[in-house]
């Protein structure tokens, strides 16, 4: 007898557990409602933050020292599922690197395409994690800033302000990652901040340039190799983005 109870029990149990879920789908617009249940519609937004970068594969390059600089961008989504979207941004990203023994860094200007999955793993507010790639074309490079040579026994400081464009590949592509919370603030609109990491698989050099492939003076830095300069990057940004169905 009760073993029947408890059968009977467990069968209103879930009957109620289900009629409260549909309940919650057909109110999509109730903020306690579990978002992975709303069908989900297209977005745009857009972003901005900081951008901490180095080039790796380079000993005249400061690992440790970061270039430090603005991003700015649009960003779109399409969703699979409600967990699940495919993203892809337009940026402005300032690249580059800080050198070991002189007052010197290069600035790389990219207009960079991001492609990469968003998976959610709660509600609002979201927290999620992505993966993908991304694309950039080099638009503008600079190595500025002073450095010293010898001369006998002297030594003399000299200015730099040198147009290395020509010396480097414009393509560059490499891997994303990245994690972050979006929340909502309104019937349309999210708001987000997002942690990314990126790393470059291009040789930054393309070997036009006679010495180095940022620098040509032969006395620079003789002592020091040049493999395969690689860009490297974390980004801290924030944003918002607006759905094109109000939910």
């Amino acid at each position: 007898m009760k073993s029947k109870y408890k059968v009977l029990i467990f069968i209103i149990g879930l009957i109620i557990l289900t009629q409260y879920r549909t309940l919650y789908s057909q109110n999509p617009r109730d903020p306690r409602k579990f978002s992975h249940n709303i069908t989900k519609t297209p977005t745009i937004g857009l972003k901005g933050g900081v951008l901490l970068s180095t080039i790796t594969g380079d000993e005249a390059i400061d690992q440790y020292a970061k270039n430090i600089g603005l991003q700015i961008g649009l960003t779109g989504a399409f969703y699979l599922h409600p967990m699940l979207s495919v993203r892809a941004e337009l940026n402005y990203e300032p690249k580059g690197g800080r050198f070991v023994n002189h007052d010197m860094e290069m600035n790389l200007h990219y207009a960079s395409l991001p492609v990469y999955f968003k998976f959610n793993f709660t509600p609002d507010p979201e927290i999620y994690i992505y993966a993908g790639g991304y694309a950039s074309y080099l638009i503008a490079a600079k190595t500025k800033g002073t450095y010293e040579i010898i001369i006998g026994d002297d030594y003399i400081t000299q200015t730099i302000n040198e147009d290395i464009l020509p010396n480097l590949n414009k393509f560059d592509a490499g891997i994303v990652l990245g994690s972050g919370v979006q929340g909502r603030l309104n019937h349309l609109v999210d708001i987000f901040l997002d942690l990314r990491f990126t790393w470059g698989f291009i040789n930054l050099d393309n070997g036009s340039a006679e010495f180095r492939y940022n620098f040509n003076y032969t006395s620079f830095w003789p002592e020091q190799d040049l493999d395969k300069p690689k860009n490297k990057a974390f980004m801290l940004t924030t944003g918002f983005i607006i759905y094109l169905d109000p939910r």
